[in-house]
């Protein structure tokens, strides 16, 4: 990537933090939501944590996937309700904007999962390893690739919203599987942290490879 479209994919994430400074669209859609489910579960199960530890891996990557389906609606939302997006689309070069876009995706669903492992260790008593925090940041990214590679393709519309769990959720599975893995004691780590980033590699590939015909709609 050249200078000139890092310049522009910086600019694209600068704009995508601050419509979520001035929004707290992602803060309020997420943050409310992981923190009631990892409470509640935690009162549903009367505090038996010896029993929900070892499901917090895999309770903290569904709280990240299930934050992903407000976050992929939003991908364009905003250029949509402005009318600029035929706008934004040709001034910036589709892979700054494919690049600014998965950034400031994959740092809310970092955001996310840290904010849910720190209330599963709290609350559920989990402990993480490096390599589950490893796999935190590398997981989230392929799964910031998928969220807005089917945000680009769904776009705003309430009526296809639907489609967007339908897509996500099994695309991101690898993430589900490998992330859980690579958290759980006893499991080397080594090789779900490999998956994971050949995750990543896959998706930001599919995406790269479809993104002009969607900037094309």
């Amino acid at each position: 990537m050249n200078r000139s479209a890092a310049q522009q994919a910086t600019h694209v994430l600068r704009r995508e933090l601050a419509l979520e400074r001035a929004g707290r669209e992602a803060l309020v859609a997420v943050g409310p939501f992981v923190l009631a489910s990892v409470l509640l579960l935690g009162l549903g199960a009367n505090a038996r944590t010896d029993l929900l530890r070892p499901l917090s891996p895999t309770l903290v990557w569904l709280l990240v996937l299930s934050a992903a389906l407000p976050l992929a609606r939003g991908v364009r939302a905003v250029e949509e309700d402005e009318d600029c997006w035929d706008t934004l689309r040709c001034v910036v070069t589709p892979g700054a904007l494919l690049a600014g876009k998965v950034a400031a995706l994959w740092l809310q669903l970092a955001a996310a999962w840290a904010f849910a492992a720190v209330l599963a260790a709290a609350a559920l008593g989990a402990r993480w390893s490096a390599g589950g925090v490893v796999a935190g940041a590398v997981g989230t990214f392929g799964v910031a690739v998928d969220v807005t590679l089917f945000g680009l393709l769904i776009g705003s519309s309430r009526r296809r919203v639907g489609l967007l769990g339908v897509l996500v959720l099994p695309a991101a599975l690898p993430a589900l599987l490998a992330g859980t893995q690579a958290a759980s004691p006893g499991v080397r780590a080594l090789p779900w942290l490999a998956l994971l980033l050949v995750f990543d590699l896959v998706a930001t590939a599919l995406a790269w490879a479809l993104l002009p015909v969607l900037l094309e709609e």
